[in-house]
């Protein structure tokens, strides 16, 4: 009689059950492998902003003031008037703390005697500027932002923004200071934050130009500019925004419900000092739910730059980062109360914030 020795192997049955097993582990796996990613992705983050922290604090140190937000150049013609092939511009903050930013060779391609220089438009500046124009420097980017380029393929390559505080008059029509750090024209010393530099929020990230509606969209309020140092009134022994920013703000959120913004330039340059482009102010909480944009430009103008309201958003789950005058990061929630907020925005404000606020 001839022995059949038995045959081993999967039935169908165990084969489906270990595909369900792996798949189960790869399911488990996969959030965590991706929260580890995020989690190196938001270290490197406040690695950013600590040394945007500590470069001011350093510029602050050598030149008793913290750098100007906007710088204009000094070229002048023969005449002795200023030149008139480079009329808009202005070097930003962050363009003239390089040097402490271990972004010597960056700053030394500089010409401030001319405008930054961010495209043929700017005239002479163009000419000289190009290369610092152009230069990707990774401490102005946020790895979990990703967006590299703008829906129009322009590129986007700044992240992080200096604080007006509350204050909407960026370019100080009606005030040469801000609340905030930065001012147009204007530099204030660590001696100006008297509500202390641990109290005081000095950068900010924000998603650069994207596809999705919270980084691109710019309302086109098509109302004048808002101009207000401070639009923070009292009623009832409380602080709320002024009827006039209300309106503003409402009108900047119909703008968008009826799609007629859509500039998506937030973030393009990190060396041009301008709101939008580098600056922010504290007035619309982190990645609002309310207010659902991350710029509002409300004379009729198409791009973040020049917006009277800038925000900070994030990729980053719950909050964004932010970098105090003294150089420490902190997380800012999604959920922080608007009057913390505003509080920690103002140098000057004279208000008490409790630790545990935010």
């Amino acid at each position: 009689m001839k022995i059949t020795k038995p045959r081993y192997g999967f039935t169908l049955i165990e084969l489906l059950v270990v595909i369900a097993i792996i798949a189960v582990l790869i399911a488990l796996l996969l959030p965590a492998v991706q929260a580890a990613r995020e989690a190196a992705r938001r270290a490197q983050c406040i690695n950013n902003l600590k040394q945007l922290g500590l470069a001011a604090a350093n510029y602050e140190s050598a030149n008793q003031t913290y750098p100007l937000s906007n710088a204009t150049d000094t070229f002048v013609n023969s005449a002795g008037s200023p030149d008139v092939r480079s009329p808009w511009g202005n070097w930003s903050g962050q363009a003239m703390m390089l040097p402490f930013m271990e972004q010597t060779a960056v700053y030394n391609s500089c010409n401030f005697n001319v405008n930054p220089g961010t495209n043929s438009g700017f005239g002479v500046g163009w000419y000289s500027n190009t290369t610092a124009a152009g230069a990707i420097i990774n401490a102005f980017l946020c790895p979990s932002d990703g967006s590299t380029l703008s829906s129009t393929g322009g590129k986007r390559i700044n992240n992080y923004y200096g604080s007006y505080g509350v204050t909407t008059d960026i370019w100080g029509n009606n005030n040469s200071n801000s609340t905030g750090v930065f001012a147009h024209k204007t530099a204030y010393s660590v001696a100006s934050v008297t509500d202390g530099t641990s109290n005081t929020i000095m950068w900010g990230e924000a998603l650069t130009g994207s596809t999705t509606p919270r980084g691109v969209r710019t309302a086109i309020g098509g109302s004048p500019r808002v101009q207000d140092y401070d639009p923070r009134i009292v009623v009832n022994a409380a602080q709320v925004l002024n009827a006039a920013t209300l309106s503003v703000l409402a009108s900047c959120n119909t703008a968008i419900a009826a799609a007629t913004g859509g500039s998506d330039n937030r973030g393009a340059f990190w060396n041009v000092g301008s709101p939008g482009y580098t600056y922010f102010n504290t007035i619309i909480t982190p990645n609002s739910t309310q207010y659902k944009w991350t710029a509002c430009r409300t004379d009729g103008g198409g791009s973040s730059d020049y917006a009277s309201f800038i925000n900070l958003n994030s990729n980053h789950s719950g909050g964004v980062n932010v970098s105090l005058c003294d150089g420490s990061v902190r997380f800012i929630k999604d959920s922080i109360s608007q009057s913390t907020y505003w509080a920690l925005g103002t140098k000057a404000g004279g208000e008490t914030i409790s630790s545990d606020s935010y």
